[in-house]
């Protein structure tokens, strides 16, 4: 990946590269959202968790391009504040409990890592 950009910055002006750069990342952010939806979907009641996960526009932290895979704040449900008791599970009165759901964002985001990234390169050596 480092070699593909490497020879896209020789090619390109920064700036054309950066927006070269954020539209693979915004295919890659497309297909983890896919997939991340069908992980929740399997603890959906109303579909409000399915229906508020939103991918970020592209933006630079740290000097790296970065997106954001989460749940929409503002949303009539505004499920981001429910989604880490399903991920992680509760405790109440003492008991823990575990939700069908637990522990499935991490599994999605373990298995759509490499692929997101196989996808990023191949946007990018598109371009070379």
């Amino acid at each position: 990946m480092d070699e593909v950009l490497a020879k896209l910055a020789s090619k390109l002006s920064p700036a054309k590269l950066s927006r070269v750069e954020g539209e693979a990342l915004k295919v890659a952010g497309r297909l983890t959202a896919v997939q991340l939806k069908r992980a929740v979907a399997s603890y959906k009641d109303t579909g409000a968790t399915v229906q508020e996960i939103t991918v970020s526009n592209p933006r630079t932290v740290g000097g790296v391009k970065t997106i954001k895979i989460g749940w929409s704040g503002s949303g009539s449900r505004q499920r981001w504040r429910l989604v880490h008791l399903n991920e992680f599970g509760y405790t109440r009165g003492g008991k823990t409990f575990s939700p069908r759901g637990m522990g499935k964002i991490q599994a999605t985001y373990d298995a759509v890592k490499q692929p997101a990234k196989a996808i990023e390169a191949k946007e990018l050596k598109k371009l070379l």
